[in-house]
């Protein structure tokens, strides 16, 4: 594993140097960071038993730390500079065990196949006053500092390859931070992932978990570099199915209830824009499925699996509905490219559940479980007529108050289903728009999505698609009730979209319009959501009871 190089510094009797590498098989940036994250090292490495660190400039560290080894239990300091640039950091030594008079050195991570090569450098004094102890002298320190690094790399590797760094620690990430660098997050982080912040806080994840997530995260592009990404919110999501599994054992429900939910939304997160592994992108996928079902039997509303096949498919779906005796109005959601059933439509379905609706959410195809295996329908009004059919048998559901809503695309879907499927009262469109003749003009993220949902091979098939096909040019005009929100600098959808959206429809319509706001106008989500819910609520005739 290791290579053992003991030297003289030339010019320096008194100067030695001691070299330790070892490969370890994970990518370098993995390495890189257990390297920096140095609150951690008490999980990693047996024979650190404290660490702090103050931030001293920008890429440098104060680090303080308790360190019992065959140099015995020392309290030592050590100044270290990052090079983030190069995968280097250069140490010195400030307070040192006292057979050692001075001590400098490096770490340095080089990428290797498949893996990397960490090496870590001592050049270090001995302590003259102590030469009659023989660990002391320059030959036994570099054996002493050759086994005690050893031991350190060791443990390193063992931790990384056994992935306890993505997932298998039983701790979570240190959120702390320098204040001036936002809790860690840098500010180049921050920019780019900021807009998905308030998604992330409707689906019941707080301050705490994004900022364990984007600590240190590399992500130099809103559009790119996700793979970290997934790996982190992969690892937080094990976290809180631990926490979950732990509380329902103690029959502690609502702790249960929390921690489930937080479970399925990190492990839709990891993968909901990252496309550079399929198979770790629905593996993913079906996780989130799986937790949320892991918690039906627990939760405060009551959730029934809905039976649905549209063309030979099954179309999972759960019918949620407030306690009490129904028949109750209800609401059919409908999914966009990205969200997930049991995350944001599930946050959304609640709203309307407290005010005396239920509510059916659904995977048809190209949404949730089948996205990417089986490619979203043109003519989804067949997906929703037989979801609507089902929802309609039961008898919990009052068939002459439905209504539908949709986000994102799937708010243009719900406006083409209403106009097309019989029996929907109001129709509600949260970002959705008349077409999608700008697909070339959208970011390069949203038009891969587009491709995968779809199984478009390329960019000119899938603006064909969309040119042709995704729009209500040939929609007989909507009749019903429309409420629709928009954001007015939202470029994925633009709001023009929305307004031809509403000059085709025949029936009441009001706009609610955002001008600050990009796509789905996710500042706003505490101002429009009781917005949309009082209005569809009057449209059905819900009471809560």
């Amino acid at each position: 594993m290791s290579t053992h190089t003991a030297r003289t510094q030339p010019g320096s009797e008194a100067k030695s140097s001691v070299v330790n590498t070892v490969v370890i098989d994970v990518p370098a940036d993995r390495v890189w960071h257990a390297c920096t994250d140095v609150e951690r090292w008490p999980s990693i490495f047996p024979t650190t038993r404290r660490v702090s660190r103050t931030e001293v400039g920008a890429h440098e560290v104060v680090m303080d730390m308790t360190v019992a080894n065959e140099l015995g239990v020392n309290d030592v300091r050590s100044h270290r500079w990052y090079r983030p640039d190069e995968f280097r950091i250069d140490f010195r030594m400030v307070t040192l065990p006292s057979a050692i008079a001075a001590m400098e050195g490096s770490w340095t991570v080089e990428p290797t196949d498949g893996g990397a090569r960490l090496a870590i450098e001592h050049v270090f004094v001995p302590r003259q006053d102590a030469a009659a102890d023989a660990a002391a002298d320059a030959a036994g320190l570099r054996e002493t500092l050759f086994r005690t690094t050893e031991n350190v790399l060791a443990a390193l590797k063992e931790w990384l390859e056994a992935g306890r760094d993505l997932a298998g620690d039983d701790s979570l990430r240190d959120a702390w931070g320098p204040r001036t660098a936002g809790n860690g997050i840098s500010a180049a982080t921050f920019e780019n992932c900021e807009l998905f912040f308030s998604r992330l806080g409707l689906a019941s994840l707080d301050w705490g978990d994004i900022t364990m997530v984007l600590k240190d995260l590399r992500k130099e592009s809103t559009h790119e570099d996700w793979a970290d990404w997934h790996r982190r919110w992969s690892a937080l999501g094990v976290h809180h199915e631990r926490r979950a599994a732990e509380a329902l054992e103690a029959g502690h429900l609502e702790t249960f209830r929390t921690a489930n939910r937080k479970a399925a939304a990190c492990h839709h997160y990891a993968e909901f824009f990252y496309f550079d592994d399929a198979r770790a992108k629905l593996d993913s996928r079906d996780r989130v499925t799986e937790i949320f079902e892991r918690g039906i039997p627990h939760l405060g509303e009551r959730v029934t699996a809905l039976d649905v096949t549209c063309d030979g498919l099954a179309v999972p779906g759960y019918l949620m509905r407030p306690p009490g005796e129904g028949p109750w109005p209800t609401v059919v959601l409908v999914n966009g490219l990205d969200s997930a059933k049991e995350v944001e439509l599930y946050a959304f379905a609640r709203e309307f559940i407290a005010r005396g609706m239920a509510a059916v959410v659904f995977d048809g195809p190209g949404q949730g479980v089948h996205i990417g295996r089986v490619p979203m329908a043109v003519d989804f009004e067949r997906v929703v007529s037989a979801v609507l059919a089902e929802a309609v048998r039961r008898p919990e559901v009052d068939a002459d108050r439905v209504g539908i809503f949709g986000v994102s695309f799937g708010g243009y879907l719900a406006a083409r289903c209403a106009a097309l499927v019989p029996g929907f009262k109001a129709c509600v469109n949260l970002s959705g728009g008349f077409d999608f003749d700008n697909y070339r003009d959208v970011n390069v993220m949203v038009r891969e999505d587009f491709r995968f949902v779809f199984g478009q091979a390329d960019d000119d098939a899938m603006e064909e698609l969309a040119r042709t096909s995704l729009n209500l040019r040939g929609v007989p005009p909507l009749t019903v009730p429309l409420l629709a929100i928009h954001g007015e600098l939202d470029t994925i959808i633009p709001i023009d979209s929305c307004e031809r959206m509403l000059d085709w429809a025949a029936g009441e319509t009001e706009l609610i319009r955002y001008p600050g706001e990009r796509h789905v106008a996710t500042n706003y989500f505490g101002d429009f959501i009781p917005r949309f819910g009082d209005w569809m609520a009057d449209r059905l005739g819900a009471e809560a009871r």
